[in-house]
């Protein structure tokens, strides 16, 4: 089964920095504990995306073309189909005393934040403070371990691939999805509802679907709110309660 731009598929990596063979980042969990990466925010599983959606770097997406389900590849990306080059103009020099105002003693290393970009302090000295506000990975080759685990053929599980990466705080499963001739009715789970970002992710996944999924012309999300259980109820009370009775 070889694949091609526009399949729906899951993979699995393990992302290396190839001057030093660390691992920046992976789907598989031991592999993030065992390179201390690890982080309980993040779930560890096979991602979902669209092959040619730019859902992953351009290297990456481009080497899945023409694999098959099931192949584990090797693959080496240059900076260009990865984070870009490194750019001299984003090295920046700020006055020490800029810092000092705002009641902060840089050091090599400490990441700081400034005119909506992230750097790294490289030096301090001579009332000076080099900060680099590169992404840490531009200029980087990168190698790469990808394995599609499987492709996704049905319409109605193609939206619920969609919904899971977009959507990634949330069960995929939690979602309802009705198919009405060229709509597509999708009753969103719990989990979005307080979600800042779930404008966004809507967005996301409407635009994917007109792009990737021939038969769908219109996408309708609802939201449905329930009356709570007596036992949910009483939970949350308890949890008031709880709250309540915590000092400070």
């Amino acid at each position: 089964m070889v694949l091609e731009k526009g399949d729906f598929v899951k993979i699995n990596y393990v992302g290396k920095i190839k001057e030093s063979g660390a691992v920046f980042d992976t789907t598989i969990e031991k592999v993030a504990k065992a390179h201390k990466i690890y982080s309980e925010k993040f779930r560890f599983k096979a991602m979902p995306i669209v092959i040619g959606a730019g859902h992953v770097i351009k290297g990456l997406d481009e080497a899945l073309v023409g694999s098959e389900v099931g192949e584990k590849k090797a693959v080496e990306i240059q900076p260009e189909r990865a984070y870009g080059l490194r750019d001299p103009k984003l090295i920046k020099v700020i006055p020490l005393k800029e810092f000092k105002k705002q009641g902060m003693a840089p050091a090599p290393g400490m990441r700081i934040e400034a005119d909506n970009k992230v750097g790294k302090v490289q030096s301090v000295g001579g009332g000076r403070v080099l900060v680099d506000f590169n992404y840490e990975l531009a200029g980087k080759v990168l190698e790469y371990e990808v394995n599609v685990e499987e492709k996704i053929n049905k319409t109605e599980e193609r939206i619920r691939h969609l919904l899971e990466l977009h959507f990634p705080y949330s069960e995929p499963n939690d979602h309802e999805i009705k198919l009405e001739e060229k709509r597509a009715i999708i009753t969103l789970a719990e989990a979005t509802k307080l979600k800042a970002e779930a404008l966004l992710g809507k967005h996301a996944v409407a635009r994917d679907v007109f792009q990737f999924l021939n038969g769908v012309d219109e996408v309708e999300f609802r939201e449905t709110f329930r009356r709570p259980k007596p036992e949910e109820k009483k939970a949350e009370a308890a949890g008031s309660e709880a709250k309540a009775e915590t000092p400070g």
